[in-house]
């Protein structure tokens, strides 16, 4: 029998999203699992969630200034507190900060899940205010904590799944155009592939940051002589399943935690070249690389048959059912949590 009144505090509510669509399934999947599912984002977007999942938003898609959102966050946790019993925080460490003693007061259960590198202080402080810290890998927590649960990722494998069909020479990268993405790395090494080959970055510029890397990308591909074969495009978080299985592979550089896009393409059976630390907990060896390396290794996948690929495939899928599924994850946390 359900019976846990879960609270789950994110960043955002919407399954167009590009970075966080994928948090739309956790919220199904969450409903499953729990009698009641209360979520409070700072952004509230386009959702299609059962029932027994009630959203509301801190009101940034409304222009709210940090305070507005922050009083919006007071006032919910205060007039839901009959509606749940345990909180649930995604990757935002300063709503525990922030929401921590009323919790308290009101004798509430608080866990805090993060994937990421970098946290700072919100992040040291959240800590001690939470029961638990979830995270996926012994990398995505930077900061040692007895609190600390590593649970693995949480990827939809049944909407990520294998097709027949690739196309030969499409490259494919996830993600936005910032600084820890290393998406430089990824455009030199592909710089170095045959001519036919094809890159396309998934992603773009959100920030004003982000907007000065983009045009520092697009000098870097002007320099390289590749501008004709690189497009960088935004996409939904719906839309990147079809991309992931119609790539030969992808190149993987980013400097954070367990990337999931690494994991959804491994669900894809798409092989990930890939030269981050923290992927070499769910990469075979013969994927992982260096920066310098990167281009031979993503050389070697080129050159796989048909078969190779299929079985090199198989194993990526195999590795994200067993240890890296939503469906384990969310049944993890709720289990942790009661």
């Amino acid at each position: 029998m359900l019976t846990m009144k879960l609270l789950i505090i994110t960043q955002k509510v919407d399954r167009t999203d590009p970075i966080l669509g994928f948090f739309h399934r956790w919220l199904i999947e969450f409903s499953k699992h729990c009698e009641k599912v209360t979520v409070i984002g700072q952004l509230v977007g386009e959702h299609d969630l059962p029932e027994n999942v009630d959203v509301y938003s801190m009101g940034k898609e409304k222009g709210y200034s940090r305070l507005m959102q922050m009083l919006t966050f007071w006032i919910l946790q205060l007039k839901l507190r009959k509606e749940y019993d345990v909180v649930f925080v995604h990757m935002t460490p300063i709503w525990v900060v922030l929401g921590w003693k009323t919790w308290f007061l009101l004798r509430k259960k608080v866990y805090l899940w993060y994937e990421a590198r970098g946290g700072g202080w919100t992040l040291s402080l959240a800590i001690m205010c939470v029961r638990k810290a979830f995270s996926a890998t012994e990398y995505g927590l930077p900061r040692k904590s007895r609190k600390s649960v590593i649970t693995g990722h949480g990827i939809d494998t049944e909407f990520f799944a294998p097709t027949q069909d690739y196309q030969k020479g499409l490259i494919v990268t996830v993600g936005r155009t910032t600084r820890t993405k290393h998406l430089d790395i990824i455009i030199r090494a592909f710089s170095r592939l045959p001519e036919h080959c094809r890159l396309l970055i998934a992603g773009g510029p959100i920030t004003e940051h982000d907007q000065v890397i983009l045009k520092e990308l697009k000098e870097l591909m002007n320099e390289l002589g590749v501008t004709d074969r690189v497009v960088i495009k935004i996409m939904k978080h719906e839309e990147i399943c079809s991309l992931l299985q119609r790539s030969e592979f992808t190149m993987h550089a980013c400097g954070g935690g367990l990337d999931k896009a690494v994991l959804e393409a491994m669900a894809c059976g798409c092989p990930v070249v890939s030269c981050s630390k923290a992927t070499a907990y769910v990469l075979p060896e013969r994927l992982m690389c260096t920066e310098e390396t990167m281009w031979e290794k993503a050389n070697e996948i080129l050159g796989l048959s048909s078969e190779e690929r299929a079985r090199l495939g198989e194993d990526l899928r195999r590795r994200v059912v067993e240890g890296h599924s939503l469906e384990k994850l969310v049944g993890r946390l709720v289990k942790e949590m009661e």
